[in-house]
């Protein structure tokens, strides 16, 4: 070998041990570089929170990543070299080496560079929804597959209870009989429901994206752009979150009372406001109805008290003279058979008198005007009084009264309870033909329980909660018109109400009744604070002297009872008519001691103003005493308003004579004007 082609082989040796050597350092720098990149793919797979499958072209498991195996319970080892559908339930399993080896042939891609959702399933058999996301890549000439999992039940189960709420609330809107329907903040209607459409006669694509104003007539529709501005501005509230009564225009221009609330609520950086609209016509006319009929029932109520003030005032004019004739002829007739015939005379009247009591209490009561005042008193003032006006009562009906003495102190209103008793013993009396009444009283704890017993007719079980009902009767009532007009327990009802005081009844048919009332005890104290009563009507003593002037349009009445106080000892003037009156006392130059007045005089007058004249003109406070026989409720308050005593006809001689007494020492009369007057 010569020289240059010695040198040329040392060259060319040298040149290919150089490449060589770049060549090794080159692939140990790929190898590393794979190396790296393998272990950044491994981690990449063993960190991802998704499924992450990889198939050959044959549809064998490749690879099968930490989070595939949580997915569906399989270990790796499980799965690698089996087919990928062992992953998947019918009929996705056996549709899926077809739908591989199509794409294979002919490249219809149905998941692979799309995703989709389908169901996967579980080693243990279960399935689930999966999103499912495919790519795929060569490596060499080996196609694979690589498969991206997530488990989407969690979103599926909240879409469908998006669903169901979407569901239930468009059958809300769809079967509500409430209108329903939003606007946006500028009252642009954005949705409304059938009965929207059903109430003001739109269709919901006529109203969505016109202002809601046009939906009311004037002066809301003016005012309603407005109002929703000034809310955005300031946050005033007129109906949002409060609802009102406004009127709706329908399309056909007729308008309807409605019942709005309005809510807001924000859907994204936007404000939606929902308004609930509802007929009310129908229950605005109810209402009127209702009005109408409470305004005719008080109508026909007040007519009811005109009746009975009108006829109780004509029947207490006559019973007013022969009771006060009554009294004055006891005084004078002395002999047995005339005595009889007045003291029959005295009970009718006093029957009478009972009678045209009961209608004025429930006059009183219908206006409202009774009101309880509470005092502490003896109760033995309440049952002598009651013993006194009943003894002779009960004696005419040859029937026993037997009081049992009683030292209770009790608190309640006097007057109000002794009519309570006085109706119990008026029924008794009624209903009992022979035997006794009783009263008397028992100690109930705290309470005190006054009883009034009787062994009249008694009254059969199934008719205890009917007696206490207005003009019920107990027995033949067409056969027996003396027994009342059924008022008195009906009265004792509504007293027992005002006062709290509970009534109750125990009657066995045949064999008499009890009735009783229950009282608050304070205790047995004789030197309590006793409010006294007005005395039980009696023989009224001839008593002091003093001038009465007696002021009555009604000749008999002014008769009767100019006889009555003259026999008491006064000096009686009468007049008939206001002008007569300050006539005789202009003459007379000096004022009457007392003046007692009829409240209807002839002519422009009343007592009361009479009575007021007469002060001014004598510049004086004289005492008076107002007498009537109508028993209106505004009389008391006329009567109070003038300082007047007010009495209603028919007047007992024993309560005339008390209200005069008490007058003329300056003591105050509001006793008298008092229920049971």
């Amino acid at each position: 070998m010569n020289g240059q082609v010695q040198v040329a082989v040392l060259v060319g040796v040298a040149l290919l041990s150089g490449v060589s050597g770049y060549l090794a350092l080159r692939m140990g720098a790929l190898r590393r570089a794979l190396r790296i990149d393998r272990g950044t793919t491994a981690a990449i797979l063993r960190a991802a929170v998704d499924g992450i499958v990889t198939i050959d072209e044959q549809g064998l498991i490749a690879g099968f990543n930490p989070a595939a195996e949580r997915l569906f319970g399989y270990r790796s080892a499980e799965v690698v070299g089996r087919n990928v559908s062992m992953l998947m339930p019918e009929p996705y399993r056996s549709g899926h080496d077809g739908y591989l080896a199509r794409y294979l042939a002919g490249g219809e891609a149905r998941v692979i560079g799309i995703g989709r959702e389908v169901i996967g399933q579980r080693k243990d058999g279960s399935t689930f929804p999966m999103e499912l996301s495919v790519g795929e890549s060569l490596s060499g000439r080996r196609r694979l597959f690589a498969g991206i999992v997530r488990d989407i039940t969690e979103r599926k189960r909240a879409e469908q209870r998006l669903r169901d709420s979407e569901a239930e609330t468009r059958a809300i809107l769809e079967t509500a009989v409430d209108g329903i329907l939003t606007i946006d903040q500028g009252g642009l209607i954005l949705s409304a429901n059938p009965a929207t459409e059903r109430l003001f006669g739109w269709r919901t694509e006529e109203m969505i994206g016109r202002n809601v104003s046009f939906l009311m007539p004037a002066p809301w529709r003016a005012a309603h752009d407005g109002y929703l501005e000034r809310y955005q501005a300031t946050g005033e509230r007129r109906i949002i979150g409060i609802g009102r009564e406004v009127q709706g225009l329908r399309k056909d221009g007729s308008s309807f009372p409605m019942e709005l609330s309005v809510g807001e609520a924000l859907v994204g950086d936007a404000r939606i406001f929902t308004g609930i609209v509802r007929d009310v016509s129908l229950r605005k006319r109810a209402e009127e109805e209702l009005r109408a009929a409470k305004d005719q029932a008080e109508r026909a109520s007040l007519a009811q008290s005109r009746f009975l003030a009108a006829a109780s005032h004509d029947l207490r004019q006559p019973v007013q003279a022969l009771t006060l004739f009554a009294s004055a002829l006891a005084a004078k007739i002395t002999g047995a058979p005339a005595s009889a015939l007045l003291d029959d005379m005295k009970g009718s009247l006093e029957a009478l008198t009972m009678l045209l009591d009961a209608l004025l209490d429930v006059s009183r009561l219908d206006a409202g005007i009774v009101v309880p005042h509470e005092t502490t008193f003896s109760l033995s003032t309440v049952i002598d009084r009651l013993a006194a006006e009943f003894a002779p009562l009960t004696a005419h009906k040859e029937i026993g009264l037997r009081t049992v003495p009683c030292s209770a102190v009790v608190r309640t209103d006097p007057t109000l309870l002794y009519r309570i008793l006085q109706n119990f013993l008026s029924n008794s009396l009624r209903y009992t033909s022979q035997g006794r009444i009783v009263l008397g009283c028992r100690r109930r704890g705290r309470k005190l329980r006054i009883e009034v017993a009787d062994s009249g007719i008694g009254i059969p079980d199934h008719l205890h909660g009917e007696i206490f009902k207005e003009f019920y009767q107990v027995g033949n009532v067409e056969r027996d018109r003396s027994k009342g007009l059924g008022l008195g327990l009906a009265i004792v009802q509504r007293l027992s109400r005002l006062l709290r005081c509970p009534v109750t009844v125990r009657s066995d048919e045949g064999r008499g009744s009890i009735f009783a009332v229950e009282v608050a005890l304070v205790g047995y104290n004789k030197a309590a604070n006793v409010v006294p009563l007005r005395s039980a009507p009696q023989e009224v003593p001839v008593t002091g002297r003093g001038l009465v002037f007696v002021i009555d349009d009604e000749a008999t009445v002014l008769k009767a009872l100019r006889v009555a106080i003259e026999d008491w000892g006064y000096t009686v003037l009468t007049a008939r008519t206001a002008l007569e009156t300050i006539s005789m006392l202009t003459a007379r130059q000096q004022p009457p001691d007392l003046i007692i007045a009829d409240y209807r005089l002839r002519g422009i007058c009343t007592g009361a103003q009479v009575v007021a004249q007469l002060r001014d003109m004598f510049e004086t406070r004289i005492p008076g005493i107002l007498i009537t026989g109508d028993t209106a409720p505004e009389r008391l308050r006329e009567a109070n308003d003038h300082g007047l005593t007010l009495l209603h006809k028919p007047i007992q001689p024993a309560e005339l004579h008390a209200a005069i007494m008490e007058n003329l020492s300056s003591r105050p009369g509001g006793e008298a004007a008092s229920l049971g007057a």
